[in-house]
C-alpha cells in the first residue's frame, strides 16, 4: 500500500503525512516515521523511501501520547479537524469495521 500511495503522490509519504495530517492537527515536531533501509525506490529520478505503516523491525510511526491523542480526536471527529475534512468520513467509518481474518483489526 505504501508503494501504491508513493506512486499517487510522487513524494515521500512522511512528507504527505506531515502536510496533510500532522501539521493541520497541530502535532509536535518530534514525531518520526522510519522506513526500512532496503525500501528505497527510484521515483522520477530521485531515490525515495517507501515507508511502511507498521512499527516492526525498526520501521513505522513513532509518536508521543500528545500526538497519539490528536489522532484519536481526529477519528472521534470522523476525520474532521476544526473546519477542515482531513480524512474522508466514509474512510474513517470503514476503518472501524472489523477485519474478517482478525476482528480486532480494521484496515490494519
Amino acid at each position: 500500500m505504501a508503494y501504491s500511495l508513493l506512486q499517487v503522490w510522487r513524494k515521500p509519504l512522511l512528507v504527505v503525512l506531515k502536510e496533510k495530517i500532522m501539521d493541520p492537527i497541530g502535532a509536535s515536531a518530534i514525531w518520526r516515521w522510519y522506513g526500512y533501509d532496503n525500501a528505497f525506490v527510484n521515483m522520477d529520478g530521485l531515490m525515495m523511501q517507501s515507508v511502511s505503516g507498521g512499527g516492526h523491525h525498526g520501521g513505522g510511526l513513532f509518536i508521543n501520547t500528545f500526538d497519539d491523542a490528536r489522532f484519536g480526536l481526529l477519528f472521534l471527529r470522523k476525520g474532521k479537524w476544526k473546519n477542515q475534512q482531513l480524512l474522508s468520513e466514509k474512510w474513517v467509518e470503514a476503518a472501524h469495521q472489523p477485519y474478517v481474518a482478525n476482528k480486532s483489526y480494521g484496515y490494519m
